[in-house]
């Protein structure tokens, strides 16, 4: 028992000392909220920009007093920033078959502060909103790092090129307020330029249809016409950090994790089919890990150690008690608790994805303290076999 507390409390300097590491590291992303003014119709390449010719990206920036950056004011699809007071809008995919529209994609581009290093493994994190006159959402949101910038006069044929980064295990279909995703990559070393959009072609692409919610006296923005098909996101809070975890990592107590006597059985556990993890516990608004959690983890755990090929999407899910940002944070920072310590224990973090939803979809009733407790949650979903 002495062996245990111990082994558990060196878990939990583990994960203090990776938090600290990426509490300290500097995001590489130049105005990553969008804060400093945009204008995409220039050719400006020091912050973001747009990458195709054709490519006509929206910046809206509330904190200025023209009415032209609050024109979502006076159309279907009206939101916030989820931080300070921008956001930028793209369009993800638009198809018209009848006025020969196919393949419409928009990206955005910016320069990293500095290269990445060679090896080192980096936290990439960005937050989400589909637009409410989208009527399909996407299931392949993509983030691609290249050595040069990729920004062109001419239309780019960029399916033929795989991000290093693409959020697939989930329909990215909410539509009430931001979610947050984030993933980890390890660096080649050469990477300088970020592009953020949808490198799917509309032949590949994986949509689900929604039926748009058309506010009363509301204009349409895009003048979709029958059987015309749009997704367009909005984007703010772009994140790549360093993060240390190769030390870490050494320090784990194990190599290999004890055959437990029940564990998730891969074989019925479906793509896409959410897995709740019971009995994983965290203070009252706080993120740690509290004792008897890493039993169940260790069950995700001896998963992921005996299925080397697989990888998962961990999602974070609260109740509705306190506002939607806190219990955004909140739930993105308990997913990142327990992929820091499979992380710990020697998992390759380019296994891992995580989600972030608040309190967006809820399970039970909120208006009970039992309800509220099933959705104060954290789930995992296995998006490769």
């Amino acid at each position: 028992m002495e062996f245990e507390k111990i082994r558990y409390l060196r878990i939990i300097l583990i994960v203090f000392l990776f938090y600290n590491q990426a509490t300290l590291s500097q995001n590489l992303v130049p105005n990553p909220s969008f804060e400093e003014f945009l204008d995409f119709k220039t050719d400006n390449k020091s912050s973001w920009h747009k990458l195709q010719n054709s490519d006509t990206p929206d910046y809206f920036n509330f904190g200025n007093a023209e009415s032209s950056n609050n024109i979502f004011n006076e159309y279907i699809g009206g939101t916030y920033p989820k931080s300070g007071v921008a956001f930028v809008g793209i369009f993800c995919l638009r198809i018209n078959p009848h006025r020969n529209i196919k393949n419409i994609r928009e990206f955005i581009e910016s320069p990293l502060t500095k290269h990445l290093e060679k090896d080192s493994v980096y936290k990439i994190e960005l937050s989400l909103f589909l637009d409410e006159e989208s009527n399909i959402a996407i299931k392949n949101f993509g983030i691609l790092f290249s050595e040069s910038t990729m920004q062109s006069d001419n239309d780019l044929r960029l399916f033929a090129i795989k991000p290093q980064i693409e959020f697939n295990s989930s329909f990215l279909d909410n539509r009430d307020n931001w979610i947050t995703l984030q993933a980890f990559y390890k660096a080649a070393g050469t990477e300088k330029y970020l592009v953020i959009g949808n490198f799917r072609s509309d032949k590949t692409a994986i949509t689900k249809k929604n039926i748009p919610a058309v506010r009363k006296g509301k204009r349409e923005k895009w003048g979709l016409s029958q059987s015309e098909k749009a997704s367009y996101y909005s984007i703010d809070d772009v994140v790549v950090e360093k993060v240390t975890i190769q030390n870490e990592i050494q320090l784990s107590e194990e190599t290999k994790t004890p055959v437990l006597q029940d564990t998730f059985k891969i074989e019925e556990i479906g793509i896409d089919s959410a897995i709740i993890l019971n009995n994983v516990f965290f203070e009252f608004n706080k993120y740690d890990l509290l004792p008897g959690s890493n039993t169940e983890i260790n069950k995700l755990n001896y998963l992921m150690s005996t299925n080397p090929a697989i990888k998962i999407r961990i999602e974070g899910h609260t109740d509705n008690i306190g506002s939607y940002q806190f219990n955004l944070n909140l739930s993105l920072k308990r997913v990142e608790s327990v992929a820091n310590y499979l992380i710990s224990k020697g998992i390759n973090p380019q296994r891992i994805e995580l989600a972030a939803f608040s309190y967006n979809y809820p399970i039970a009733s909120n208006q009970s303290e039992e309800g509220r407790k099933q959705n104060r949650r954290v789930a995992f979903k296995i998006t490769e076999k």
